[in-house]
């Protein structure tokens, strides 16, 4: 339970961002339906007094159950959104794990998979990159393949771009780690002169950068995001299976991957049945 409600906090939520997927807002405020007025009470003023006053004592000597309360209450909000999620994977496996655009580290011709949709200006994924490059140092039967959605500004877009680019002179990861571990966000010179240390020809990563190839790539990740019902980074998918929201260390990393593997996959009907029942 308390990894359930931790991991809320562990990403950063594309709402919150700079509204990639936010659709077409309201002219006006929504307006709130009125609601009926509760039958009149059997207990009197004193009454209805003195049992606020019981339960407030109650709550106030034992406050953990209003957590307990919250954390099962979201718990059971993140299944039922996980449930969803993985039936959307399901049904668009081609364009998560068969995209030939998609960068990819680890052994290409793993049999276990990991799938990582993630922003290089998000926190949480700056500090899960380190991670996945330990995980990817001890697991030689992996295949990582990332998304990169750009959600968070100008220097997300931009930084991006040149990982992508980077990939056609095959420094996709090498870049990719300069830029994850980087505190602050590089302007187009310090991110060119990074580049240039690295080896990349940075007069065809230039031209690269404006290619309609590589906005075409961040737009399908960014569609496939919303399709899958992604609302923050980083979003982790195991074993083609199961989805997880949030940072996770290497060592669990591993153990959750292994158990989705080994584990059949559940029918979608199942999957629905399962998070409306829980």
């Amino acid at each position: 339970m308390k990894r359930i409600y931790l991991s809320v906090l562990s990403f950063a939520t594309l709402g919150l961002t700079n509204g990639v997927f936010a659709d077409n807002p309201p002219a006006t405020a929504p307006v709130v339906p009125a609601v009926s007025q509760p039958a009149s009470s059997s207990f009197t003023p004193a009454q209805v007094a003195e049992m606020e006053k019981v339960i407030g004592s109650y709550l106030e000597k034992n406050p953990d159950i209003i957590m307990t309360a919250m954390q099962a209450g979201m718990a059971k909000q993140q299944q039922e959104a996980a449930a969803k999620m993985e039936k959307a994977v399901a049904d668009n496996k081609d364009k998560i794990f068969k995209d030939a655009t998609d960068p990819i580290v680890g052994n290409p011709q793993g049999t276990k998979s990991l799938v990582v949709f993630w922003d290089p200006a998000c926190g949480f994924c700056k500090k899960f990159h380190a991670e996945v490059v330990t995980f990817v140092a001890n697991n030689k039967d992996v295949k990582v393949i990332f998304k990169d959605l750009p959600i968070m500004g100008g220097n997300s877009v931009m930084a991006v771009k040149a990982m992508l680019a980077a990939k056609a002179q095959n420094k996709y990861e090498p870049l990719q780690k300069a830029i994850f571990e980087t505190t602050k966000p590089l302007s187009k010179k310090q991110l060119l002169k990074v580049a240039s240390s690295l080896g990349i020809d940075t007069k065809k990563l230039k031209v690269d950068m404006e290619s309609k190839e590589i906005q075409a790539q961040i737009d399908a990740s960014l569609e496939l995001a919303k399709t899958l019902g992604i609302n923050g980074t980083p979003t982790l998918i195991l074993g083609e299976t199961k989805v997880v929201p949030g940072y996770v260390k290497a060592e669990e990393l591993e153990k959750m991957l292994n158990e989705a593997v080994a584990t059949p996959p559940v029918a979608a009907d199942d999957q629905q049945k399962s998070a409306q029942t829980s």
